[in-house]
């Protein structure tokens, strides 16, 4: 896994002088594994949608950008990890531990409140082009409150290198950097986008499938207070 950015300002800074992350990352993240157990909010919002689509109609055409499908498009609150009939790793969670993890997350989540986000700049993590998310710190407490879960393990993004975003495309090859750069570097002269609410977080099983887009199973929903 290449190293993590501390800030959206570091992301961007080491995105105009490094080189993007073209390997297969995932493959050496999930180690073969299929089903990705995933606390998110999903963008439903039609203005968001409206301002990413926008985005991403600027940059598609660019060589090595790989768009996200809207359907896809998210907010990570925290990995869970993978779930598994054996467990032969840390963040494996066994199927049949996966409703009791459902349950538990309720009754973290049971008083937290409902808060206003925002989105950012379009900005770039080594092997995609993200949406920065802003809220005060709401997501990385959201974050930090689900870490401390027994059953779950704390990933390298998590806790201070935790940064909210929406990732609307992967980059697979570094063809198109110069043209990458001088898109985004536009788009970023066009201000922050919509601002939006975030009610509910949904527990999600990602079906991970080699050469195609994963595929959102929710497990369970969360209204958060309002």
């Amino acid at each position: 896994m290449p190293e993590l950015a501390s800030s959206f300002e570091d992301a961007w800074a080491r995105f105009q002088t490094g080189s993007i992350e073209t390997g297969d990352a995932t493959a050496d993240w999930t180690h073969g594994r299929a089903q990705l157990l995933i606390f998110l909010i999903r963008v439903e919002e039609r203005d968001v949608r409206r301002y990413a689509a926008g985005i991403v109609e600027r940059i598609a055409g660019i060589a090595g950008v790989e768009p996200v499908p809207e359907d896809l498009w998210h907010v990570t609150v925290k990995a869970a990890g993978f779930q598994v009939i054996k467990r032969s790793r840390d963040d494996d969670i066994l199927r049949e531990e996966v409703p009791r993890l459902g349950r538990q997350a309720g009754e973290l989540l049971a008083n937290q409140q409902a808060y206003e986000a925002r989105i950012g700049l379009p900005n770039v993590f080594p092997d995609a082009v993200v949406l920065e998310v802003h809220d005060g710190g709401h997501t990385r407490e959201l974050n930090a409150a689900l870490a401390m879960h027994e059953s779950l393990t704390t990933y390298p993004f998590d806790g201070d290198r935790f940064l909210p975003h929406v990732t609307i495309a992967h980059l697979s090859s570094s063809e198109g950097l110069a043209e990458i750069r001088s898109a985004l570097a536009e788009l970023r002269d066009g201000g922050h986008g919509p601002s939006f609410t975030v009610g509910r977080i949904d527990f999600v099983k990602a079906w991970l499938v080699e050469g195609a887009d994963p595929e959102f199973e929710t497990i369970r929903g969360y209204r958060l207070a309002p």
